[in-house]
């Protein structure tokens, strides 16, 4: 054979097999990779209970247990418990909410101030407490009256209003000079505060904040730009549970002693409907949507109800194995949770802190599932559902980026290497002077998105954009970068 020709057919065999070995090595890292995936997916489920949950912190009035529960929504887990504190007085009289007893949990709309209320002597008033979620350390505390109950902050957080359920008032108290300034007189009984914000710092649209009179079996609405009642409906008995939707257009009530949940108009403020229940409901959340209401009932049957909105008609009932009293959605609108006095005695045979075990449990808002539970000291109560960010966002600290002194050169700050890191990953479809190619323009990005909005599209992607183009750190440096272009 020509020389010429055994030298050709020789350099296109391994111009071939060369291909086929990259070919080879790339699927093989694909697979490897896509195993990793699917082992990790497996695994994260598997610690959530069998399902993922969102991704936010949630807040919890631990209720007797004189505690705030902090647990990860979204592998379902209890994290750490803040201790309100206070001398450890003996509890002599039967009285619910009694000393040393947290119930409620209120966020700022920023999420970078959180309070409760806690009873510490039958001889004072409760105190309201404010702290910083991210290091747990109180900030200051102000009196309230006779034992203060749940709490709901005025849409602009200018004012925290406490039902004193012993004192027959809801205090006013004003956030920035950290004082109360008035008490409103409501009747025997002032129970729960329909809040003003349910998940993502935005106010429900609504002139009046509503109010429980348990014991006058009366509804009370107060406007929150003047401080005063200006109306009280009357209902068919105790009640407990009272929130508006997320519209603000109607606020429900469970009045137990009427075995029903009354629908209120807002704007006439007055009774438009009742809907119907075999016993008594205890609380209600309503989806991000408006659509459904979830509804706990207590009797001889523990249940949760899934409530359309527009017709009232159940869409399913699921039995609990204890009371289920609060209850909170998840923002995504996926889960629900109640907060139970009591668990399943026969998972718990046990005492904690002297009482039985409690807990939540966490219910699949689409068909009424049990997804997980989770066991802690005390009767739960309220609950509020923060994002990552307002606990602290998770900085990774590597050591050759210590200085001598411990604290962190801080590299992503310098605009340059974020450049770097943006021509490198991101230029290709975003432009180099990020006014768009086949990805959008990025030359304004930060009035549409957050630090945090960009930062979770750069790890995850979105549309055509794929996930993992950049580390945490980088994609922390690109995000607060990019948000700084308005």
């Amino acid at each position: 054979m020509n020389k010429h020709l055994i030298l050709i057919f020789t350099a296109i065999s391994l111009l071939f097999s060369g291909c086929t070995d990259a070919n080879m090595d790339d699927k093989h890292k694909k697979e490897t990779t896509e195993t990793k995936k699917e082992d990790t997916e497996a695994l994260n489920n598997r610690l959530a209970g069998g399902r993922l949950g969102s991704e936010n912190i949630a807040f919890i009035g631990g209720g007797s247990s004189n505690k705030i529960w902090v647990v990860d929504a979204k592998y379902h887990k209890l994290l750490t418990a803040i201790d309100m504190g206070g001398p450890k007085l003996e509890r002599t009289k039967k009285l619910y909410p009694d000393l040393h007893d947290a119930h409620a949990i209120t966020f700022s709309k920023d999420f970078k101030i959180a309070y409760t209320v806690v009873w510490f002597n039958y001889d004072d008033p409760s105190q309201v407490i404010a702290f910083d979620p991210t290091t747990f350390k109180e900030l200051w505390r102000a009196p309230a009256g006779a034992g203060g109950h749940h709490a709901a902050l005025s849409p602009d957080d200018k004012y925290l209003y406490v039902a004193n359920q012993y004192g027959g008032t809801i205090s006013v108290i004003d956030t920035k000079s950290r004082k109360k300034i008035k008490d409103l007189k409501t009747g025997k009984g002032p129970d729960y505060i329909s809040p003003s914000m349910y998940w993502d710092g935005k106010a429900i649209d609504s002139p009046y904040l509503w109010a429980s009179i348990d014991q006058e079996s009366k509804v009370v609405a107060i406007d929150w730009k003047t401080n005063e009642i200006v109306k009280e409906i009357k209902v068919d008995g105790m009640m407990h549970g009272i929130n508006l939707t997320p519209d603000g257009k109607q606020v429900w009530v469970c009045v137990m002693g009427g075995k029903n949940v009354t629908v209120i108009d807002v704007e006439k403020m007055e009774i438009k409907d009742k809907i119907s229940f075999k016993e008594s409901p205890i609380h209600l959340s309503f989806s991000p949507d408006g659509k459904s209401a979830y509804i706990t009932i207590g009797g001889t049957k523990n249940q949760v109800n899934k409530i359309n909105t527009s017709d009232y008609k159940k869409v399913w009932s699921s039995t609990g194995v204890s009371l289920p009293a609060h209850t909170g959605v998840s923002p995504d609108g996926k889960e629900l949770w109640t907060l139970n006095h009591g668990l399943d005695a026969e998972r718990y045979p046990y005492n904690l802190g002297g009482s039985v075990v409690s807990g939540v449990q966490i219910w699949d808002t689409e068909n009424g599932d049990l997804i997980n539970e989770i066991p802690a000291e005390g009767m739960p109560h309220e609950i509020q559902f923060v994002p990552y960010s307002a606990v602290g966002e998770y900085t990774e600290i590597h050591p050759d980026h210590e200085s001598d002194t411990g604290k962190s050169d801080d590299k992503h700050a310098d605009d340059h290497d974020v450049q770097a890191v943006y021509n490198k990953n991101c230029a290709s479809c975003h432009g180099k002077d990020l006014a768009g190619k086949t990805g959008p323009n990025l030359l304004k990005v930060g009035n549409r998105l957050s630090a945090e909005e960009i930062y979770k599209i750069t790890m995850n992607g979105k549309g055509m954009m794929p996930s993992g183009l950049v580390s945490k750190d980088e994609a922390k440096s690109l995000s607060e970068w990019l948000a700084k272009k308005k």
